[in-house]
Parts: C-alpha cells; structure tokens; sequence
C-alpha cells in the first residue's frame, strides 16, 4: 500500500519538548492527526488548548504548543520546569529528491 505522505506537498512535524530536550515523535499528513497523537503520546488529559483553536493559533502565530493544564497552569512553568513536558506543532514542506 502506498504511503499517504506520497502526494504532501506539506506534513505536519510533532516534536516533544521535555525540560531542555526535543525530539521528533512523528511525522503526519493532516493536523489533526498530529493534535491527536501530541494528547496521545504525551498523556494529556485536559490541553491548554483545543483542535480548533490550535489551529487558528497556528494560522495566525506560525506555532502551536499545547501542554497539560492538569500539571502546568502557565505556558512558562510547562517551558521552564524540569519536568515540564511541551507538544510542538509545526508544519514543513516536502522537499523531493
């Protein structure tokens, strides 16, 4: 079966932020996807923000971070605590070889 990142002229890039540390978790074609699979792998129960309204975070800012309101009440004590834990969203273009 082909793979549905064939035809993107964009994908959408979920990185984890823990404490100082990024890394790639994985690479999708749509947004929400990528939403659904920062809740999922980071365990957030209760996102600072929803689907929608990262989405237009994102339109409007360049950048999405979602974090866990259960555990952070601010986005400065989710970026600067050591244990603090951060989706990054953020969307690239396809470069074909």
């Amino acid at each position: 079966m082909p793979s549905p990142l064939r035809k993107s002229k964009k994908v959408w890039i979920l990185t984890k932020r823990e404490g100082e540390i990024e890394t790639v978790v994985c690479v999708t074609p749509t947004f929400r996807t990528a939403y659904k699979l920062a809740l999922f792998e980071l365990k957030i129960a209760k996102p600072c923000l929803t689907e929608l309204q990262a989405r237009r975070l994102y339109h409007k800012l360049g950048k999405c971070l979602i974090w866990n309101t259960l555990e952070f009440e601010s986005f400065e004590e989710a970026l600067w605590s050591p244990i603090g834990r951060l989706a990054k969203l953020q969307q690239v273009p396809v470069k074909r070889a």
